[in-house]
């Protein structure tokens, strides 16, 4: 971990996906260092269950929950509209919060879950904060994305929502396809395709809003966690059970999956710094393709189109 006598006294930080794994680790070592941290999950039980973990393991009783589906955008607009209501300052907003479906779902907003969920849910919450956090400058907005990034040549804008495709092979509610894709091309799984293309999604956004944050304060970046052993993948049949278990073989626990995000959430080192991936604590270049500013432009349109208004009514 990093220095726990590194103080965040005064700070608010919100973290998504907080309620296990390396959200929960990440919001447990904030606390840690005095922060005033709100954890977001989907469930109410889980979501106190944590608090109470987090307080008793840190002794620090400024931890509280919110309670919202981030792959619904009323759920979104909900958690941003309570959150504003508790606290007038914002200092780490750390998106953390994704998911892997190995069959293809729909949102309750009618979007492919893992786009709903794993970019316009950070898409939407963060632009919700946005004023927040400037306000409360200098503030830190901190992207979990992924090394699956690199599969990815280009942000699939002709079908950002994997809408194409015919057969059991395809994309859609074959268990048989994707058992067949978990036993002989597990990478190749239509899943994982559209996983990668999200947190490519994450990075172009991620460089969008530094570029548009300029001079205000606020800095983001994004990260690579690791390969780390969670639950991430449960509910996702035979797919789920075989990442689940080269996890136990290869992946790295959870605390050193939040190193980095803890990093960028806390250290000096990165006051200032914006715009960039970090694996392992470093900054390293991501993909040309992640890079690409006219891509990233147009990403950010398709996302407020998605979430209909990236803003709070005046």
């Amino acid at each position: 971990m990093a220095d726990p006598d590194q103080s965040m006294a005064g700070k608010i930080c919100l973290v998504t996906g907080a309620t296990a794994g390396i959200g929960e680790v990440t919001a447990r070592e904030l606390a840690r260092r005095d922060a005033t941290v709100v954890v977001v999950g989907r469930s109410k039980e889980r979501c106190e269950a944590a608090v109470e973990r987090i307080r008793r393991e840190t002794g620090n009783a400024s931890v509280e929950y919110l309670r919202a589906d981030l792959s619904s955008q009323a759920d979104v607009r909900r958690l941003a509209q309570e959150f504003l209501e508790r606290h007038n300052r914002l200092h780490v907003l750390l998106n953390n919060a994704g998911a892997m479906f190995a069959l293809r779902q729909e949102s309750v907003d009618g979007i492919e879950m893992t786009l709903a969920l794993n970019h316009l849910g950070y898409f939407l919450l963060t632009n919700l904060l946005l004023d927040t956090l400037k306000a409360s400058a200098p503030a830190r907005i901190v992207n979990v994305s992924s090394d699956a990034h690199q599969m990815v040549k280009r942000f699939n804008f002709d079908d950002p929502q994997a809408r194409s495709g015919k057969g059991f092979l395809s994309y859609g509610q074959s268990n048989v396809g994707s058992l067949v894709y978990t036993l002989f091309a597990p990478i190749a799984h239509p899943a994982f395709r559209q996983y990668g293309q999200s947190k490519f999604a994450n990075l172009l956004f991620t460089y969008e809003l530094a570029r548009r944050l300029h001079g205000t304060g606020v800095t983001v970046n994004a990260l690579h966690p690791g390969f780390v052993a969670t639950s991430f993948t449960s509910g996702n049949g035979a797919y789920g059970s075989f990442m689940r278990f080269w996890a136990g073989l290869i992946a790295i626990s959870t605390d050193d999956g939040a190193k980095t995000s803890i990093y960028l959430a806390t250290s000096p080192e990165v006051e200032g710094v914006t715009g960039q991936y970090f694996v392992k604590q470093k900054a390293v270049p991501s993909t040309p393709a992640s890079r690409d500013e006219a891509a990233a432009r147009r990403l950010w349109e398709l996302s407020d189109k998605l979430t209909e208004s990236s803003r709070p009514p005046s």
